[in-house]
């Protein structure tokens, strides 16, 4: 019989940590690991900002949901209903794809019981049915320490010793030491609920790497596994009749398909995704959980994926591979007010998010949808090329001065958040670009994005307003703390920026602006693959508020060769002040010579390592089409 499951079991999803950690009524808990993970997945959702009441008992229709949920059940397509459980419910969905999954039952009287607390039997039932759908082969634990089993039905007492035997539902200590309780009767909490889930899926992800491959196709919208099984994946790619439109799949998780995207989902431990050479040996960059990447293949090993120009490959175990057949939403830009909008689809919540870049490029129309893996070249909705633009700050110098004063600076954090700090630390942003060299709005506009607005629980703590060593597995804890906002900005624009990211001598380096995952310090510094654009879409903000002062101001290139050599004169002499090691880096130009004894013009450049003039020969870049 064929098996018919959705795109993906959240299982290949599960261990994904969260890039950012909250103070909510989740911290502290007991069962805070199992619970936030479950929160993190999309499984368990919260009522409001931080409050997902892990105490309150969950119940028959929640848990349903949270089974649809993390076990990504398909559409319903059968006639099952419930008189007490209207279409509209927002619990409807979850109940009846878990009722046409077989997973639960409701009342011989027609009723479900949306509202009724489940009690830690029945959530063990509804467990037990999940091992079938999932053909886990069940175990039993000897449950003969338990006191209360004795006058339960035998198919619960089965279903509460396969929960004991996989550790998924937990006996309660007697006071004797040594008997156990298991309390079918009592309610089940919120937290109980998601640590039972997370466990379950424990149990399940841990059986993936024991499952032979097989061959599946898409019909209907629905991933149809057919039911032989090769045990190698190279014999499974063998037996593709079709490969146009089938994949290959371990498990459930698809590791080959002919096209779609690849979305980061990190293996456990893990909470982001990097992306490798082709040995896996050197790291090129790294993106966060639910980045979409272009889908450029596939090998047991790993899948090659493209991210911004940045061809790179990632583990099969830190990737999600979504055929183009079944994709939900997929990101996008768009033109809202005459600026050009981002919209961010994420496939775990399928929900969207957006921010703005820049200026819209002439070439896109109000009510369009196009698409870009790098927010220069665009596609529209049927895949054909409309054109090619750059966003101005995004590829700027960021040694470059902005013509604002700290006044101003001021003025455009007071008119758009009026209780943020930032708009008293112009002063702080103008003193470190004259000390280090580095643009005043582009600190501003990083510390907008990176503390919103100075408000946020790291900025008001520990006055860090950049996020510095606020690693993605633990934000929180592991962020440095500052005396004061001003030692902050100190800090960031002499040691992160002049010393690293923006230092041609340091590992980190990738061009002075702000740049993408493959060019700028987004390669590096941040795996909010879009962390580039966003500070440049306040900086463009910013600037259009305060007269338009900074744009265009400067005029940008990119090298059009590997090794190009920065030099002090415009001359082939030595010495070589610095390199851009890859091609299509952005240059800031500052002007322009006359034609040299060699032959040449020279370009005057905005040095990313400081020096009174740096030039470099005119044949070595290229004009950068920039939206004006």
């Amino acid at each position: 019989m064929r098996r018919i499951v959705s795109l993906v079991l959240v299982l290949s999803l599960l261990f994904v940590n969260s890039s950012v950690s909250f103070a909510d009524d989740i911290t502290g808990i007991a069962l805070e690991k199992e619970m936030r993970a479950m929160v993190n997945q999309g499984i368990v959702q919260g009522y409001s900002e931080g409050q997902y009441r892990p105490n309150e008992p969950v119940t028959r229709g929640q848990f349903a949901t949270f089974l649809a949920r993390a076990l990504q059940l398909p559409k319903v397509t059968g006639t099952v209903s419930f008189s007490d459980v209207s279409p509209s419910s927002a619990l409807a969905d979850g109940i009846y794809k878990a009722s046409a999954a077989g997973l639960v039952q409701g009342y011989s009287n027609g009723t479900f019981g949306t509202y009724k607390q489940i009690t830690r039997e029945e959530m063990a039932l509804m467990i037990d049915r999940v091992f079938d759908y999932l053909e886990i082969e069940k175990q039993r634990a000897d449950f003969s320490s338990f006191t209360d089993l004795d006058n339960l039905s035998s198919a619960s007492r089965l279903a509460i010793a396969n929960s004991i035997h996989y550790g998924i539902i937990r006996g309660i200590p007697n006071k004797d030491g040594k008997t156990f309780r298991f309390d079918p009767k009592a309610a089940a909490t919120r937290a109980h609920a998601a640590a039972f889930l997370y466990r379950l899926l424990e149990v399940w992800a841990e059986q993936i790497p024991e499952m032979a491959y097989q061959i599946g196709a898409i019909e209907k919208g629905e991933l149809v596994i057919w039911p032989k099984r090769y045990a190698t994946f190279a014999q499974a790619e063998a037996a593709l009749t079709n490969p146009a439109t089938q994949v290959i799949v371990q498990g459930t998780k698809i590791v080959k398909m002919a096209n779609g995207y690849a979305i980061a989902q990190p293996a456990p431990g893990n909470s982001t995704t990097t992306i490798y050479n082709a040995s896996l040996s050197t790291s090129l960059t790294y993106v966060q959980p639910n980045t979409e990447m272009k889908y450029l293949g596939a090998d047991e090993e790993k899948v090659k994926v493209q991210i911004a120009d940045t061809i790179g490959y990632v583990k099969q175990a830190d990737v999600l591979l979504v055929p183009t057949a079944l994709l939900q939403g997929r990101s996008y830009y768009q033109v809202t007010n005459g600026n050009l909008v981002h919209v961010i689809y994420n496939t775990t919540s399928n929900t969207y998010t957006s921010y703005t870049y820049g200026k819209a490029p002439s070439f896109m129309q109000v009510g369009q949808k196009y698409y870009s893996w790098d927010g220069d070249t665009f596609y529209n909705e049927a895949g054909q090329h409309v054109g090619t633009a750059y966003q101005y700050f995004n590829v700027l110098s960021l040694r470059t001065k902005t013509n604002y004063t700290a006044d101003e600076l001021n003025r455009f954090v007071a008119a758009y958040r009026s209780q943020s700090p930032l708009k008293e630390l112009g002063t702080a942003f103008k003193q470190a670009e004259e000390k280090y060299q580095v643009n005043a709005l582009y600190l501003l506009a990083q510390a907008i994005l990176e503390s919103n607005w100075g408000l946020s629980q790291l900025a008001q703590t520990k006055n860090n307003l950049f996020g510095i060593k606020a690693y993605d597995s633990d934000p929180l804890n592991s962020a440095d703390s500052f005396k004061s906002f001003e030692e902050c900005i100190d800090y960031m624009a002499k040691t992160i920026v002049a010393g690293r990211y923006a230092n041609p001598s340091d590992w980190r380096y990738n061009g002075a602006v702000l740049g993408d995952k493959s060019v700028g310090f987004n390669v590096r510094y941040a795996s909010d693959p879009y962390w580039g654009q966003k500070i440049a879409g306040w900086m463009y903000q910013a600037d259009q508020f305060l007269g338009r002062k900074d744009i265009g101001r400067y005029k940008v290139m990119v090298t059009n060769t590997e090794s190009v050599n920065v030099r002090l004169q415009p001359a082939v002499v030595p010495p070589v002040w610095y390199e851009y090691k890859q091609a299509n880096t952005p240059v800031t130009v500052v002007g322009t010579t006359a034609k040299q004894p060699d032959g040449y013009v020279w370009y005057e450049i905005v040095p990313d390592l400081p020096t009174q003039k740096a030039y470099i020969r005119g044949d070595l870049l290229s004009p950068l089409t920039i939206v004006k």
